[in-house]
């Protein structure tokens, strides 16, 4: 009998390694992609207003925040931006009613200033093209991470696989069409990450600058910057920066950044009660699974782990050397685990980390294990019954598999590095 179960077992994972594997990992990838696309297609073209039909819901994400602001911008009223009332009711007047959901803008105003020139082609024609603008960004996104994986993309089929299953991963997917930044955010990060492998720190600058848009994946790859030397990108991106600043100013008012902290002071405990669960760094994990001063206390206790494990594990690496991409990457995902505001959609980011990952061990002369592959297809299939299992379980399981990420990494930043010798640990 039990040799009956390990010929079973065994056959099983057999037969799961294949899946894993080309060319059958290319056919998912090609049958599934396109099915996405055309789900978005249909979803964008399908919305005949910024609710739902009951008029209960607010059904292009974020974007309606985006919107209020742009519209706030074209109406001349930017010193009124980050007045949260003054939001609220322009904001009923897009929509045509007051809400019981709504969208406040909290960014910095460097997205609404480029959403101002849509403000005046109504919610859901702008809807659609910043939908189309989101695409843009995941096609280069994809086509950058391709570019830092010779091993992983060593094929023209596996180029495109990685490509496709990148793009149509969900979280990435649904930013790509429910109005969300995370695809853009992910596409600056990956094209960083391009920019250091070909040795232009002017283009890594100029897009790291723009990360300033989301200011919470500025602090950890910024002194990353610093400490490995890159000046001329550090130099860009300052550039860019105080030009965002610049650009608030004159749209906003040279105050902005204190009247944008006020606002999401004033929506943070707004927010925190309404989708607490959907969060996944560290600080509203351990707010929603411990809560009071035991919550906060844990959680400035791992934030403190994850940072000295980067400290341990981080490789020795210079701008454009092999160890780069896997360094950035883990600063990548050590800065999400700190970040005092990461939603569920923000996951798709950690596409850049594992593929890095990934990418490393081929570098290095092996092949990812069965169990790694069993765990990566089940994140990547699972992942919406990983977020909504919150309210079921007490804590949120993609803070859970984000830990996982990183503990990988570092684990893989301590293996004999490719050409270079061992890394630091």
């Amino acid at each position: 009998m039990f040799a009956r179960r390990d010929v079973s077992l065994g056959a099983l994972c057999g037969a799961f390694a294949k899946l894993t594997r080309q060319p059958m990992l290319a056919f998912f990838a090609f049958l599934y992609a396109p099915l996405v696309a055309v789900l978005g297609i249909q979803y964008l073209s399908g919305l005949s207003g910024p609710l739902s039909p009951e008029g209960d819901r607010v059904v292009i994400g974020d974007f309606l925040a985006f919107q209020t602001g742009a519209v706030i911008l074209a109406d001349g009223r930017g010193s009124h931006l980050y007045d949260l009332r003054f939001q609220r009711e322009m904001q009923s007047r897009l929509v045509g009613k007051v809400s019981p959901e709504w969208q406040p803008y909290v960014n910095p105003p460097l997205l609404a200033i480029a959403l101002r020139p849509l403000a005046g082609m109504g919610t859901i024609d702008a809807f659609r093209f910043y939908g189309a603008a989101m695409a843009c960004a995941g096609l280069l996104g994809a086509a950058a991470l391709v570019g830092i994986v010779p091993h992983l993309a060593r094929t023209s089929l596996d180029a495109a696989s990685v490509f496709l299953l990148s793009l149509s991963f969900h979280p990435l997917a649904r930013t790509l069409f429910g109005g969300q930044n995370a695809v853009l955010t992910w596409a600056l990060l990956s094209g960083v990450a391009w920019a250091f492998a070909r040795r232009k720190q002017v283009t890594a600058g100029i897009l790291f600058g723009l990360l300033t848009y989301k200011p919470q994946y500025l602090p950890l790859p910024g002194l990353l910057l610093a400490y490995v030397g890159a000046w001329p990108a550090l130099a860009v991106a300052s550039a860019v920066g105080l030009l965002h600043y610049a650009l608030g100013a004159a749209f906003v008012g040279p105050g902005w950044p204190l009247g944008m902290l006020a606002a999401m002071r004033q929506y943070r405990p707004m927010e925190w009660a309404g989708s607490l669960e959907s969060h996944f760094s560290l600080l509203p994990f351990f707010d929603y699974a411990v809560g009071g001063a035991a919550g906060r206390l844990l959680a400035s206790a791992a934030i403190a782990a994850v940072i000295a494990a980067l400290w341990r594990c981080a490789p020795r690496a210079r701008p454009g050397s092999v160890e780069f991409s896997l360094l950035w990457s883990l600063v990548i995902v050590a800065e999400m685990l700190a970040s005092p505001h990461l939603q569920y959609y923000d996951f798709g980011v950690l596409v850049l980390p594992v593929v890095v990952g990934l990418e490393r061990i081929l570098a290095c002369g092996r092949t990812p294990g069965l169990l790694l592959s069993m765990l990566l297809a089940i994140a990547y299939v699972g992942y919406p019954w990983l977020y909504e299992a919150a309210p079921r379980v007490g804590f949120q399981p993609l803070t859970l598999c984000t830990l996982a990420i990183y503990a990988w990494l570092c684990r893989v930043a301590r293996e004999p590095a490719p050409s270079i010798g061992r890394s630091p640990c």
